[in-house]
């Protein structure tokens, strides 16, 4: 059994719900904006200051106070990446994005990136996630090219690639309840 399960996924493609329903099915437990929020605790931001900068890519400042060469995106991902290891402390956790998959690299962890077509995720981003319909598609290629420079950035990898991750998974063709069996098959595998 895998003691720990890091979701990366398009925008729209259904990541988080599938993480949220399979972390109940097998009685784990979900980090996804829950490491956002502790680290706003941990820094002393508001959320809104966080998620801004939650999966950015650090921007390189030329004028930086005496001792500080740590941009605030920089900062915001070495408090994340302390969140994920101490929940990690403990098996049976979820995380989803935040290159995960890379700071739990020395862990017994499945890997897997969540896509699915673009008239599906579209339709998620209107219905779901209650984005303008004229303004979808722009949403969805922003926080998808956010997230591959993140994690470009930070796990040294391609971003989707089939030699980074155990498994990637269309949620579009299989469906959402058939992506939770799937994996909870998988991560209950020996």
């Amino acid at each position: 059994m895998y003691d720990y399960i890091t979701i990366e996924r398009n925008y729209g493609s259904g990541g988080h719900k599938i993480a949220e329903q399979l972390a109940k099915r097998l009685n784990y437990r979900l980090y996804d904006r829950g490491v956002v929020v502790e680290t706003c605790k941990r820094m002393g931001l508001s959320y809104d200051v966080v998620s801004t900068m939650d999966e950015q890519t650090p921007i390189k400042t030329f004028f930086n106070a005496p001792g500080e060469n740590l941009s605030m995106e920089e900062k915001i991902f070495n408090t994340e990446v302390k969140v994920i290891k101490e929940a990690a402390e403990q098996p049976g956790c979820i995380f989803v994005g935040r290159c995960a998959s890379e700071v739990l690299k020395d862990k017994k962890c499945l890997k897997i990136f969540i896509t699915a077509d673009e008239a599906y995720r579209k339709d998620r981003a209107i219905n779901v996630e209650n984005i303008e319909p004229d303004k979808a598609e722009e949403v969805m290629h922003k926080f998808d090219k956010k997230r591959e420079k993140f994690f470009t950035t930070h796990a040294g990898q391609n971003w989707c690639s089939p030699e980074y991750f155990d498994l990637i998974i269309n949620s579009a063709d299989l469906g959402e309840n058939a992506c939770v069996a799937m994996l909870e098959a998988l991560a209950k595998a020996e």
